[in-house]
């Protein structure tokens, strides 16, 4: 029996002790290269943009922001969601879930394609740099706020 016993202690502590392996294809993490934001959580955030970014801010206290510098517009628009009708609240809500699914499908840890922030209160930040994501959200914000 207490042969049995160091077989199996001998075999569990030799297969947790092997190297894990890595993949080599992905790149490695840089703690040096993170991307960052300071228009996340800002009073003006699309003056706070680099060209060509959108971001999208919400959070527990039912507001939604939307943020744009494109071709040389800056935008902030402030919606809350409580005073919405409920076509323009759900409309802006398939917008921003169509956003963050699109930012999900495009970040990678390695590029500043998409950044988060989160604040304490649980209100989170996107920010991306890519036109075609950040496009149909803003169509329906603009639409929503009459500045379209």
């Amino acid at each position: 029996m207490k042969a049995l016993l160091a077989i199996v202690a001998v075999t569990l502590t030799a297969a947790c002790s092997q190297p894990e392996t890595v993949n080599s294809a992905a790149p490695a993490y840089d703690a040096d290269h993170l991307a960052t934001s300071s228009a996340c959580f800002a009073e003006s955030p699309a003056r706070l943009l680099e060209p060509g970014q959108t971001l999208l801010e919400r959070g527990p206290d039912g507001v939604v922001r939307i943020s744009s510098l494109v071709a040389g517009r800056a935008e902030d628009l402030e919606f809350s969601i409580a005073e919405m009708p409920d076509a323009s609240r759900q409309a802006l809500d398939a917008a921003a879930a169509d956003f963050f699914q699109a930012a999900g499908a495009a970040y990678d840890v390695t590029r500043d394609t998409v950044i988060y922030h989160r604040a304490t209160d649980g209100t989170l930040c996107t920010v991306t740099g890519d036109r075609a994501i950040g496009r149909p959200l803003l169509t329906i914000a603009r639409t929503l706020s009459g500045s379209e």
